[in-house]
């Protein structure tokens, strides 16, 4: 279930076979503007109106918009992400705060990355906080969940390691000016960090310098930045 007016426009314009049937309260449409209107209307989705008091039962957030979305579940495919030439993939080990997790889903669509890999007992991409915080980018990322550390490893991908600067060898992220064509960013939870079996896989491990006195960033500011400095870079020569 999708909930709010702007994910629901934005799959709507993006994906509209995802959608299976949108629920609306009788004057949602009425307050909208014509072109909002006009978009829900010609969109060839069906259409069930429903009253305020039931749609605020059914609703997942304190105060409703006033229209949900049924929608497929996306399905994605890892040999089609593995079979392309160049890879800026992330792996969340186990990250289990839905409104961080969401906020990284949206970055990394945004920025073009090629998949999320997910260790396990991380929080369930289907859960309603994390569908919300994605704001509809659920269906712009190939996400892969339950991916354990061997699995990690065959992808065969460089891996390279957010830290929160306690390991030893790691780099500033202002020093790395290049990556590899088969990128991996391992990304851990700001309490937790990542384990030391996904540090120690790492090939590069850095920091993002931060003042004195602040000791960390939460796991979705450090991947939103790690992956605009990494999406930026070219990819090294291979060597001969």
């Amino acid at each position: 279930m999708l909930e709010g007016t702007k994910p629901i426009l934005e799959l709507l314009q993006s994906a509209p076979q995802q959608v299976v049937c949108l629920v609306v309260a009788p004057s949602f449409l009425d307050r909208q503007p014509p072109e909002v209107r006009q978009q829900i209307l010609s969109s060839g989705c069906t259409l069930h109106s429903c009253p305020e008091h039931t749609l605020a039962q059914l609703s997942d957030v304190e105060t409703s918009a006033g229209v949900l979305a049924i929608v497929h579940q996306p399905n994605w495919n890892q040999l089609a992400v593995l079979a392309q030439p160049k890879i800026l993939g992330l792996y969340g080990d186990m990250l289990q705060d839905p409104a961080n997790i969401g906020t990284i889903i949206r970055t990394a669509a945004g920025l073009n990355v090629s998949a999320l890999w997910l260790a396990p007992h991380s929080v369930d991409v289907f859960n309603p906080k994390v569908v919300r915080a994605t704001a509809g980018a659920l269906f712009h990322l190939p996400i892969f969940p339950h991916t354990n550390l061997e699995e990690l490893l065959n992808l065969d991908c460089v891996i390279m390691a957010a830290d929160a600067g306690t390991s030893e060898g790691s780099v500033s992220i202002r020093t790395i000016r290049t990556i590899s064509a088969r990128t991996i960013l391992a990304i851990g939870s700001e309490s937790r960090g990542l384990s030391e079996p996904v540090s120690k896989a790492a090939t590069v491990r850095f920091t993002i310098p931060l003042k004195p006195g602040v000791e960390s960033l939460n796991a979705a500011a450090a991947a939103s930045i790690a992956l605009f400095h990494l999406s930026g870079l070219p990819a090294a020569q291979p060597t001969v």
